[in-house]
């Protein structure tokens, strides 16, 4: 038997049930407006510290929040095996510029061990697993615009290969002011917005029949999902007739590959991600 998603979670703009989600991108809905194209922001779960909560960043509470969500209840899972894969294609942007931004501006006696501590790539997979216990593998991927179904790829190749028996695959990146003006610099041709998402992949149970292939292969299953804006700088990516582009519904967020996955798993379908002139392709209960 091959992988299954046994729990999927998106922490996205407007209403997070995935049927809902899946519907909205079916009909190009959109979800946001000028004003209003970042999700609400998460509570602390139960089980989180104060003090442990307080220490993360926004991104890292979206990731712990849908960590908590799909696992935090599972008490069959042994969190010494349990294995995670975080994706993100930009990063912990927010704690890296305020570090950047004391360094230079007040020296280096002034800048913050926080800020620099949660700078790193992998920072919201360690709080993750400090706050939850985890001692499996961990591993963090970051492949621009295909991050979301790359994360996804790794978790099903740990899941097979059988390196653990279960693996929470998070990936996502945060909408905030220096994004923005990245984009606006660039002249990213869509709406921003953000996506952070989870899945819990495992061999059986109550699950969603999961593949990922190389290239843009469908396999004769519909609805795609798939990013229809070249971004700045990148090579021109393959258009896909027929396919349901995200980003006038949700924003355009680079790791969004993992949230259509989610959308995904209420009916079924298909996921492309592409980075320039590479993709994977997520086939969902087929």
């Amino acid at each position: 038997m091959g992988a299954l998603i046994t729990g999927a979670a998106a922490w996205v703009v407007g209403d997070r049930d995935p049927a809902a989600l899946r519907a909205d991108l079916l009909a190009g809905r959109p979800r946001i407006a000028p004003d209003d194209v970042a999700a609400v922001n998460p509570t602390r779960p139960a089980g989180v510290p104060g003090s442990t909560w307080r220490r993360m960043s926004r991104l890292a509470r979206m990731a712990m929040a849908l960590g908590d969500e799909l696992i935090g209840h599972r008490d069959d899972l042994d969190r010494d095996e349990l294995a995670v894969v975080w994706g993100t294609a930009i990063g912990e942007v927010v704690p890296t510029a305020r570090f950047l931004e004391r360094l230079f501006t007040e020296g280096p006696d002034r800048a913050s061990p926080l800020n620099f501590q949660n700078s790193v790539y992998n920072a919201p997979a360690g709080h993750l697993s400090i706050a939850m216990g985890l001692r499996g593998l961990s591993e963090t991927v970051a492949a621009g615009g295909a991050t979301g179904l790359t994360a996804l790829l790794r978790g099903v190749d740990i899941l097979e290969l059988g390196r653990a028996p279960a693996v929470l695959v998070i990936a996502g990146d945060d909408h905030n002011p220096v994004v923005a003006v990245a984009h606006r610099l660039g002249r990213t041709p869509a709406p921003i917005g953000e996506a952070v998402a989870a899945v819990l992949l495992e061999k059986q149970g109550d699950g969603v029949a999961v593949e990922v292939v190389p290239g843009v292969e469908p396999g004769g299953m519909n609805p795609v999902f798939a990013r229809q804006v070249q971004l700045p700088d990148e090579p021109p990516i393959q258009p896909i007739p027929g396919a349901h582009g995200p980003e006038n519904v949700l924003g355009l967020s680079l790791s969004m590959g993992l949230a259509l996955v989610v959308a995904a798993t209420a009916g079924g379908g298909v996921v492309v991600d592409q980075e320039g002139d590479s993709a994977l392709t997520a086939r969902i209960g087929g």
